[in-house]
């Protein structure tokens, strides 16, 4: 899944890094790049398969992804012209598509994780039974949608900010794994040896399974928009110097000059993966929305094995001030 830059074709992988460049490069060359909406952009992408796209309910526009059609649908100037009938034909649709890709889940953990048939047989169950969070006392937000800005306290934006290269790590660790924030507790990896990473998913009300490569883009990619935005309130707060080497760590991850992503994204896996029974204990009314993630499997669920081998990043010029 591409974005491309409608300037000079650069391609990204997700929306934040092309808004992220656009701001940069291309601020003054063309101020609407910087403001395009993810509508526009879906419909320039000649590789978007058109089936994937989530549909307004009210219109005709379509979204990459359903967090994007859930903010367009609050505003949208057709929402009050529907009545319910339509509503009801529209809800129809919506679960064939759910059904749908319900399948597609199953066949690709069927294929990548080659589960035993019992789990198998227990992940279908669930899936086939529409299996949903007991959210009553805790709403879980899906990755991207949350807003840090207003939720963290200003000694965390701080803290974090001091910390420069390594306040991505910290930030993912307070936001998804301390427990502090149990509403952004979204995303779970349970096997290092695999492609597949688990993020909770508004749609389903479940955890899905999603390519974990992908996952982690994403995850870094939030979490550094919101590093850029704790930085421009609070810059004034540091000294010249040190918002210095803050800023240059910001620029860093946005170009992707050396391989300081990579090593990041590296470490919030192994974040990720060491602390995924924490999830399991902390939102014990959940438990029936992550058991098809955590099988009665020893590989998906034990530390690592002696064999395990694990990807190798050389960081030794790699400077993380």
């Amino acid at each position: 899944m591409e974005f491309n830059c409608n300037i000079c074709n650069k391609k990204y992988s997700s929306y934040k890094s092309l808004w992220n460049h656009n701001k940069k490069f291309h601020n003054k060359e063309n101020i609407q790049t910087s403001s395009i909406s993810s509508t526009q952009i879906i419909l320039e992408s000649p590789k978007q398969d058109d089936s994937k796209l989530y549909k307004c309910r009210f219109c005709n526009n379509k979204y990459l992804y359903v967090q994007g059609r859930w903010k367009h649908e609050k505003n949208c100037q057709n929402k009050s012209n529907n009545n319910d009938k339509d509503e009801i034909i529209n809800i129809k649709k919506e679960n064939i598509e759910i059904k749908a890709e319900m399948a597609k889940l199953k066949d690709m953990l069927q294929k990548a994780l080659k589960i035993h048939t019992k789990t198998l047989q227990k992940i279908n169950n669930q899936l086939n039974n529409n299996g949903t969070i007991n959210n009553n006392t805790i709403n879980i937000i899906q990755l991207g949608k949350e807003d840090l800005t207003k939720m963290l306290t200003f000694d965390e934006k701080m803290s974090i900010l001091n910390r420069q290269a390594m306040g991505i790590n910290d930030l993912v660790k307070l936001v998804h794994t301390s427990g502090k924030y149990k509403k952004c507790m979204n995303v779970y990896i349970t096997n290092l040896q695999n492609t597949i990473g688990y993020m909770y998913d508004e749609k389903h009300n479940n955890f899905i399974a999603v390519n974990k490569n992908e996952l982690l883009n994403d995850l870094v990619d939030s979490r550094m928009y919101d590093i850029e935005k704790f930085y421009d309130k609070l810059q004034s707060k540091f000294e010249p110097e040190k918002a210095a080497r803050i800023k240059k760590f910001i620029n860093r991850m946005k170009n992707g000059e050396d391989c300081l992503k990579d090593l990041k994204k590296e470490e919030i896996k192994l974040i990720l993966y060491n602390n995924r029974e924490v999830i399991s204990a902390i939102l014990p009314n959940n438990k029936e929305a992550i058991s098809p993630i955590l099988p009665n499997n020893k590989e998906a669920i034990s530390p690592i094995l002696p064999n395990t081998i694990l990807p190798k990043i050389d960081n030794k010029n790699i400077d993380l001030n």
